[in-house]
Formats: structure tokens, C-alpha cells, sequence
């Protein structure tokens, strides 16, 4: 033991020869997650500017179809959110489109709600503009829409047709029959509103967004700072290792002390963060969560060192690295926004697993995969690391 103290002194020595440098990576890993995370939540909170779409309905001359789509459609509160049905002429309506003023036409043919009601589905025509791609992509979705409920109602249509033919009631015709399920679906197709529940659902799910974001670049950066160690594991200090194992001493203890090194380096990165993050208190689970923050970071630095090289090499494999969980750890983008397959293996990122021990110490919940992939990972890159730097002491004893 106290071989391995008087290692981690010498490795302490080594890194506070960069103080300058570790102070300012310091108060750039504070000041940059504490901003990212209040300018994510204002964009988040904000939305997009999206002003809503404008369709222009057309229909053959006498018919008065598209007057009662803007009667009706603008009384439906939440399609009137991001659609204006405005009933025109076809060729005013083209006309419309080019100048930009409606968003795109869509064209009824001859007896189209006859067509409807009787099963036919006579084709529609859309014509959007070109370089209105998200209004496009829009419409398309709410037509589809609109396309799944119109199946659904023909089916119950049908069935209820079917039990009329196999045994009609007395007094009562086919087109009564058609006519009043029609109208029964039309009016539940009005009053669909009663059928949802809305639930709220947070862009980044469990966590504040100013918290995820500023959680998730203290853990990027803690990752990315591999470049600022590789003094320990490199050079002139493998050598003397070198001439350590000769004297008999083995290689874990010069391994492992670079790594204890490490620690109170990367809590210089990261303590503060969780400090603000959690409201300038400081308890024994937050100062838990911090070294073990550190000491996972510090074990992956320490393998990036070790495989790079050198700080180039490393710098390029370490931010790579990071920038990769971050990304697959909704960092960049927000989670739910991410493709399902991405958010799939976000359970797969470091920062998800560096995250969520952050906010455990906050007081938020952390799934047990989480713990299962901060240990497996610790050993993993622990054992990875030992092997690599015996290695880089070999190949001293045989180089020139």
C-alpha cells in the first residue's frame, strides 16, 4: 500500500504540472452543460415555428361539397390547430398555390360523398408544392389518417349491412339502413375527441431537460478529457516503470495509480455541475455519485491512452468515443425524437449509465441495467487496461 500511495503522489505531481490547463477544462465543463442545458430547455419549451397548413378544396362546377368541408372542418378544434380549409375554384386554387398563399390543393371528383357512403372510394387528387417538404410530409401523414379511419367505418358499414340482409326488419329499407349508419359514423367521426386521453410526454423523458443536458455533456466531457492523462501512461513515465519492474515491483501498481490519479482530476470536471444541479447542496450520495462518475471515466481515459499512444491518436479515439454516447444518449437530440432503433440501444451509452447515476444522487430513479452496465464496464475496462499497460512496460524493456 504504501508503494501504491507513493505512485499516486508521483502521478498527482505529473498532472498538477498541467494545473492551468485543468482549471480552465474546469470552469469550461461548469459553464458549458449548465448553458447547454438552460438554452436546450428554452428551444424545447419554445417548439418550432410552425404556422399550420392551408388547403385549398376544389370540386366540379355545382357541387357543393368543398363549401361544407370549410363549414365543418374549421368548427374541429384540433384540426383547425394546423389546418385551414379554404373551398375555391380549380383554377383559383392553382393559382393560389403558386403565389404561396395556400399550402396545396386538394381536388374532389364528381359524387364523392355517394362514393364514400357506398363503398366505391372514388380517387382523390393532392397537388402540393415542391419546396414545401414538411407541409408535404404533413398533409400526407393526416391523409393516411384519415384514409385508416375511413377503413374502419366502411368495415362497421358493411357488417351492419350484412346483419340487415340476413334478416331485415320490417319497415325499415336498405338506403334507411345505409343512410343512418353512415350518419351514426359521421357523428362519431365529429366527436373523436372523447376518445383520446392526452398525456404530456417530456422530450427527454424522465429528467428536467436543463437537467438532462447538463448531466449529459459533464459526462461528455469527462469522457473526452482522455488527451489531458497521457502523461501517465506514456513516455518517460513508462520507463521508469520500466526500471520499477526490474527492481521487482509489478506493473498493477503503476496502472492502477495513474487511474486513482485520475479521480480527483475528472471531479474537478464534474463535481461542480452536480453541485449546481443540485441547488449548491452537498451530500454523501451526490459525493458518491461523483467518484463513481470519476472513476469510470477515469478507467475509460486510461484505455484510450493506453491504445492511442499518443495525445493525437488519443484525442481523436476519446472524442469519437464520447461524442458517439452522447449521441445514442439523447444528448444531441432529444430522445423521443430519436429513431427507434437509436433509442433502442441508448441503454448501450456511457453517458445514458453516467447520467442516470448523477440523477439517482438527486434523487430521480435509476434502472438496475444502469448499475448492472456501470460494474460490468468498470471490471472490463479495468482488466483491458492492466493488459495494455504491461504491454507498453514490455515493449520498453525490448525497445532500443
Amino acid at each position: 500500500m504504501g508503494y501504491f500511495i507513493q505512485l499516486f503522489k508521483l502521478n498527482l505531481v505529473r498532472l498538477c504540472q498541467q494545473r492551468w490547463l485543468l482549471a480552465g477544462l474546469g470552469l469550461l465543463c461548469l459553464m458549458l452543460p449548465l448553458g447547454a442545458g438552460r438554452a436546450g430547455e428554452y428551444l424545447l419549451s419554445r417548439g418550432v415555428g410552425f404556422s399550420g397548413v392551408k388547403l385549398a378544396v376544389t370540386a366540379p362546377e355545382g357541387d357543393s361539397v368543398p363549401q361544407l368541408l370549410e363549414q365543418f372542418m374549421g368548427e374541429m378544434e384540433d384540426i383547425a390547430q394546423y389546418c385551414t380549409i379554404r373551398s375555391m375554384d380549380r383554377s383559383d386554387a392553382l393559382d393560389a398555390l403558386k403565389r404561396g398563399e395556400v399550402t396545396a390543393v386538394l381536388e374532389l371528383p364528381e359524387d364523392f360523398i355517394r362514393g364514400v357512403m357506398w363503398g366505391s372510394n372514388p380517387d382523390l387528387r393532392l397537388i402540393v408544392a415542391g419546396d414545401r417538404p414538411l407541409e408535404s410530409l404533413l398533409l400526407l401523414w393526416v391523409g393516411q389518417s384519415a384514409c385508416d379511419i375511413l377503413s374502419a367505418f366502411q368495415a362497421g358499414v358493411y357488417a351492419v349491412l350484412e346483419l340487415y340482409e340476413e334478416a331485415p326488419p320490417p319497415g325499415l329499407t336498405r338506403d334507411q339502413v345505409v343512410f343512418d349508419i353512415n350518419f351514426q359514423y359521421i357523428s362519431l367521426a365529429m366527436d373523436r375527441s372523447s376518445m383520446f386521453q392526452t398525456e404530456m410526454v417530456s422530450a427527454t423523458r424522465f429528467l428536467p431537460v436543463s437537467l438532462h443536458y447538463a448531466l449529459s455533456l459533464a459526462a461528455y466531457f469527462a469522457l473526452a478529457a482522455a488527451p489531458v492523462f497521457i502523461p501517465l501512461y506514456s513516455g518517460g513515465w513508462l520507463t521508469f516503470q520500466r526500471r520499477l519492474r526490474a527492481a521487482g515491483r509489478r506493473t498493477a501498481a503503476g496502472c492502477f495509480s495513474a487511474v486513482a490519479a485520475g479521480v480527483p482530476a475528472l471531479l474537478v470536471f464534474l463535481l461542480p455541475t452536480l453541485v449546481v444541479a443540485a441547488g449548491g447542496r452537498v451530500t454523501l450520495p451526490l459525493m458518491g455519485a461523483g467518484l463513481g462518475m470519476a472513476l469510470l471515466c477515469s478507467l475509460f481515459c486510461a484505455l484510450c491512452c493506453l491504445t492511442a499512444g499518443s495525445a493525437a491518436g488519443c484525442g481523436v479515439l476519446a472524442f469519437g468515443a464520447a461524442l458517439l454516447s452522447l449521441a445514442l444518449a439523447g444528448g444531441i437530440v432529444p430522445p423521443v425524437l430519436l429513431p427507434g432503433p437509436v433509442q433502442e440501444l441508448g441503454w448501450l451509452s456511457p453517458v445514458t449509465w453516467l447520467r442516470q447515476l448523477a440523477a439517482w444522487a438527486l434523487g430521480y430513479p435509476m434502472e438496475v441495467s444502469a448499475w448492472v452496465c456501470l460494474a460490468l464496464a468498470g471490471v472490463g475496462m479495468a482488466a483491458l487496461s492492466l493488459i495494455l499497460y504491461s504491454r507498453q512496460v514490455e515493449r520498453q524493456e525490448v525497445g532500443p
